[in-house]
């Protein structure tokens, strides 16, 4: 399992979209031995993006303000969430609104820094398992119930959609001193190893 850390500044949206259609063909051209513009995308039925080629890797990309974090697995399917770990959203009123109850109530409990460290560690969880399973996090968020405030994520819950809870795991990592992010895995092969790469290091 790869993961491809690309740092960058944010532009115009305009801009963006077009960097990140850039970076997906720079990343995901080579695994495939391919010219960047050979490449063909496709969608499934609910929008998640694929690569459209025999053989070709599951992978799943999260943008936010100071880069662009790629996963990609032949061995298992993919989800990945990336947010600057200093955000202080409005905890306790978007938890309310998006996560389970226990959830919500747990983090209302805490003092207001911590809740918001809190939330983004479980934000970052729920949306890695909603982009794995490629269903949109709306109705699907608060299905998705974590362990609040745990470095790790431990997953207690999952929709029914997502099977047994065994076929899952998750790993918190650190592409950079200012973000954090969750790669969410389904039917990971045994000892499948995470392998971190910054674009232009190898």
């Amino acid at each position: 399992m790869r993961l491809v850390w690309c740092p960058a500044e944010h532009a115009d949206e305009t801009a963006r979209r077009q960097r990140i259609d850039a970076l997906q063909r720079r990343v995901l051209a080579p695994l495939l031995g391919l010219d960047a513009g050979a490449l063909r995308f496709a969608r499934e039925y609910k929008g998640r993006p694929y690569l459209a080629h025999a053989g070709a890797p599951d992978y799943n990309l999260s943008d936010t303000h100071g880069g662009t974090l790629f996963a990609l697995s032949h061995a298992a399917r993919v989800g990945v969430d990336l947010e600057l770990a200093a955000r202080t959203p409005p905890s306790a009123r978007l938890a309310a609104r998006y996560f389970d109850a226990m959830e919500a109530q747990a983090l209302a409990a805490l003092p207001e820094a911590e809740a918001a460290r809190a939330f983004i560690l479980s934000w970052t969880a729920k949306e890695a398992s909603c982009k794995c399973t490629g269903t949109g996090i709306f109705g699907f968020l608060p299905r998705w119930v974590f362990a609040v405030g745990e470095p790790q994520p431990r997953l207690l819950a999952l929709p029914q959609e997502a099977g047994e809870a065994a076929r899952w795991s998750f790993a918190r990592v650190q592409p950079s001193a200012e973000h954090t992010a969750v790669v969410a895995l389904r039917d990971a092969a045994p000892g499948l190893r995470l392998r971190g790469y910054t674009l232009g290091s190898e």
